[in-house]
């Protein structure tokens, strides 16, 4: 195929202009200033003031193409420098209410190496309330409340005729993300409301240590002491971890909470508006009279078919069980005996530390799971 010199000479006049438009762009790009909103690590950033040079377009292209070019440094900020400790950031909690001692003061920073994949890290759960040293003056919900209510009737809903004040149950399971709130109604406990968690960590199984970022499994109790309505996320009550079985097993850990938000590094996490409904009862319970709520942990619905899956598979399994869930088959057969209690008799069985097991009726050598 053979081309016309006019068309030859048409098409080298547009490659010499376009070659002519690129420069300028480039020789523009070239002293554009780095994206203000998303500046470059210190050791790659101009820090000279006196450059007057005009800057005529911004990023990408300006920090794109300065990448390949000669850079000036000057040395960065002593509290620019990197350093390799990176501090947990909490946002500042409210003044604590009436009655509740202050908040424990801020985590100390931890090592990089302890913030798990891709150095992410996370949200600290609230602050547990400090217990008092000797004996005090119990803390009564009455003092939580400004006086104006205290003297206020509790309202009946009309969801079914639950009372808001009646006594407070909760059970949650981790595997299919549920918290169940049961509240008494004629004399026995009925199902209120089945709430999605937003968030927990971890995995199947107890809580061990601190800073194992394991959501806990277990029987445990909530007092009036326990609530925290000024909580850095939103409302919060301190589930009572480690309670006596886990210190007799050696485990710990503290300011467990189920709490507002969507983040959890143990804690069960429930959104704000969720949790406003849920501590609302659990407050009410405690102040109509409850002693203490109730809140059992599971790994799951324990029904004989779902725990023998989980530790020992069944033929819908790909893979076999891993070796750390078939760890804590007895375990969670001794939970079963008080999650059977409960779907038997409807009433929340009372839940002891009875060495390396719990039990569920009272013995000399055992120690009640109580609130504080």
């Amino acid at each position: 195929m053979r081309t016309s010199k006019p068309r030859l000479f048409l098409l080298a006049v547009a490659l010499s202009f376009g070659l002519v438009e690129a420069c300028v762009l480039a020789a523009i790009a070239w002293n554009a200033p780095l994206d203000a909103a998303r500046p470059a690590p210190a050791a790659v950033r101009t820090t000279d003031a006196n450059d007057t040079r005009p800057r005529l377009l911004g990023a990408p292209y300006g920090a794109l193409l300065q990448n390949f070019g000669p850079r000036r440094h000057a040395a960065a900020p002593a509290e620019e420098q990197p350093s390799p400790v990176v501090a947990i950031e909490r946002a500042a909690a409210p003044e604590p209410a009436a009655g509740f001692p202050a908040p424990l003061p801020p985590a100390r920073p931890v090592e990089l190496a302890s913030l798990g994949y891709f150095g992410v890290v996370a949200p600290r759960p609230p602050a547990r309330p400090r217990e008092f040293a000797g004996p005090a003056t119990p803390i009564t919900l009455a003092s939580l409340a400004p006086a104006s209510d205290s003297a206020a009737p509790f309202p009946r809903r009309e969801d079914g005729n639950f009372r808001l004040g009646a006594a407070a149950y909760v059970r949650i399971f981790k595997k299919e993300g549920e918290l169940e709130l049961w509240l008494k109604r004629d004399g026995r406990y009925s199902l209120y409301k089945t709430y999605s968690i937003c968030k927990w960590s971890g995995g199947l199984g107890p809580k061990l240590r601190s800073g194992d970022y394991q959501s806990p499994e277990g029987f445990y109790s909530v007092s009036a002491r326990q609530l925290n309505p000024n909580s850095a996320y939103h409302r919060a009550f301190d589930i009572g971890f480690p309670n006596a079985y886990d210190r007799r097993n050696g485990r710990t850990g503290g300011a467990l909470m189920v709490h507002g938000a969507c983040k959890s590094v143990g804690c069960f996490a429930m959104t704000d508006k969720v949790i406003e409904e849920i501590y609302g009862f659990v407050e009410a319970a405690l102040r109509g009279g409850q002693h203490d709520v109730p809140v059992h942990i599971f790994p799951f619905r324990l029904t004989e078919e779902a725990l023998a899956k989980e530790t020992k598979g069944d033929w819908t399994s790909l893979w076999a069980v891993p070796p750390e869930r078939r760890q804590w088959a007895g375990f969670w057969q001794n939970l079963k005996e008080g999650y059977d209690l409960f779907e038997r008799t409807g009433e929340p069985p009372t839940a002891y530390a009875c060495g390396a097991r719990y039990g569920f009726q009272a013995d000399g050598s055992c120690t009640r799971i109580a609130g504080w």
